[in-house]
């Protein structure tokens, strides 16, 4: 009767231990997918890292050592702001771009116009001595991003109506992609490849830059921040289309590379004429311009970086061509982790 006893008493201790485990299980499961539930929407709507003001650049400024006797506009053909992933307002934009040596800029948020009148209104009004905006927009689909920029001529309601029924999400075919450089180049304006390597890597079936010049492209831009794409440079090179580098803005910070154009007075005329005919070249520092700016922190951000990092990290994994055996991997090791622990648990408890 007690070895029966005895028996019980274990039986029962195993089956507790056993419910132990299934409930930390459990709530492993629980904490863990609701960090991950969390850290998306944290990276995509959470606050910025810092809070930009209008007034922080105003001690700074810095111009490349370029040539210039030969050249006299330096241009940032593709940035963005808070109208899509940005972080600037439009202001803040071209205050950043001025201090950063530009003076001529073309807006290219992602798929959207909406900023554009008030950016060139402000230029114009405000800072028409030091800086030409340009009409732009990165149209960024599934299969390629590309930059459409206007001439200044064209009405708000001309430039709207290009890619008017496209988005982020459609997956255009190849006579959609024709037809929007038709629709621009129809305007008077021109196109440009953007980040073609980066597309390569990320995007599907992106067309070869054969293609892109048959359907009447004008540039490839050949750098990116300070990533440099030597096939499109040569490929333009062959086939006499322009060049252009951008800086890519998202975040303020340091600058790689400058566009370079010539012109005879400083109008918004005098340089669109000057990106037309292709005459352009590039200004390129691979250890990038001084930045002496110090933005104010966001105590939010810092609040919820844990969460923002986590979902960084998510972020880089969709993204990635290998990402079914980088989700496997990450799962995989949190659940190892927690069978590691339970054994150490098990050993070292008395």
């Amino acid at each position: 009767m007690f070895l029966l006893t005895e028996t019980n008493f274990y039986m029962a201790m195993s089956k507790r231990k056993k419910k132990s485990i299934f409930r930390r299980f459990i709530s492993l499961n629980i904490i863990l997918w609701l960090i991950l539930a969390l850290s998306v929407p944290a990276l995509m709507f959470g606050p910025d890292k810092f809070r930009f003001t209008d007034t922080d650049w105003d001690e700074f400024s810095f111009t490349p050592n370029y040539n210039t006797t030969k050249w006299n506009v330096l241009l940032d053909s593709h940035s963005h702001t808070k109208y899509s992933d940005g972080k600037l307002t439009l202001r803040q934009n071209i205050l950043w771009h001025i201090a950063m040596g530009f003076n001529a800029m073309i807006l290219t948020d992602h798929n959207t116009y909406r900023g554009v009148e008030k950016a060139r209104e402000i230029a114009r009004i405000e800072y028409d001595d030091k800086i030409k905006v340009f009409a732009g927009i990165e149209w960024t689909t599934s299969r390629c991003h590309l930059t459409l920029i206007f001439p200044p001529q064209v009405t708000t309601e001309e430039y709207e109506s290009v890619l008017k029924f496209r988005s982020y999400t459609h997956t255009p075919t190849d006579d959609e992609i024709k037809e929007a450089i038709t629709e621009t180049k129809e305007l008077g304006g021109l196109v440009g490849v953007n980040h073609y390597p980066l597309s390569d890597r990320y995007l599907f079936n992106q067309p070869s830059r054969l293609q892109f010049y048959e359907w009447g492209i004008d540039f490839f831009e050949i750098l990116n921040g300070k990533s440099y794409d030597y096939l499109s440079h040569k490929f333009s090179l062959d086939n006499e289309l322009g060049v252009l580098s951008a800086t890519d803005m998202h975040v303020p910070g340091p600058v790689h590379s400058w566009t370079l154009l010539n012109v005879s007075e400083f109008t918004e005329e005098a340089i669109f004429t000057e990106l037309k005919q292709k005459r352009t070249s590039y200004f390129f520092d691979l250890d990038g311009s001084p930045y002496d700016v110090e933005h104010k922190n966001n105590p939010g951000y810092i609040f919820l970086s844990p969460l923002i990092k986590i979902g960084s990290l998510l972020n880089s994994i969709y993204r990635s061509d290998r990402f079914f055996s980088l989700a496997f991997v990450l799962i995989g090791f949190i659940y190892l982790t927690f069978i590691v622990l339970e054994v150490l648990r098990k050993l070292f408890k008395p």
